[in-house]
């Protein structure tokens, strides 16, 4: 008679990995250069577009979805090299996307601003 393993799914992992220092400031430069496109960068009247600028978030399954968002998402970026030929309402989209959580966000938005106050003083 054959004996069938018992596999067990841990479901109270983290989904989300802290990012260091040294990435939050590659982010915040390539940011600043224009190689990176962050939802800070959307005006706030076009926040319903955010599923059409990134489009992996409306085409995720709802696992995927509950998965992502038990992250608490803050700022979602994609790399410039990845955006499609064309926009929508002159928007980059996206067929990839990462996200920053809140306390990384503001950590990113500390590098960013250091850089654009060193950028004016030249």
């Amino acid at each position: 008679m054959t004996t069938i393993d018992e596999y067990k799914v841990n479901k109270n992992r983290e989904y989300y990995r802290r990012r260091t220092n040294n990435e939050l400031k590659e982010l915040a430069v390539n940011c600043y250069r224009g190689d990176v496109f962050t939802s800070f960068q959307i005006h706030p009247n076009d926040g319903n577009m955010l599923g059409t600028i990134f489009m992996p978030l409306v085409l995720m399954n709802p696992a995927q979805k509950k998965d992502t968002y038990a992250s608490k998402p803050y700022m979602y970026y994609a790399p410039m090299k990845d955006q499609f030929p064309t926009g929508i309402n002159g928007y980059p989209c996206f067929g990839s996307v990462a996200y920053l959580n809140r306390n990384d966000s503001k950590r990113f938005m500390t590098y960013y601003r250091k850089i654009e106050n060193s950028v004016k003083k030249l």
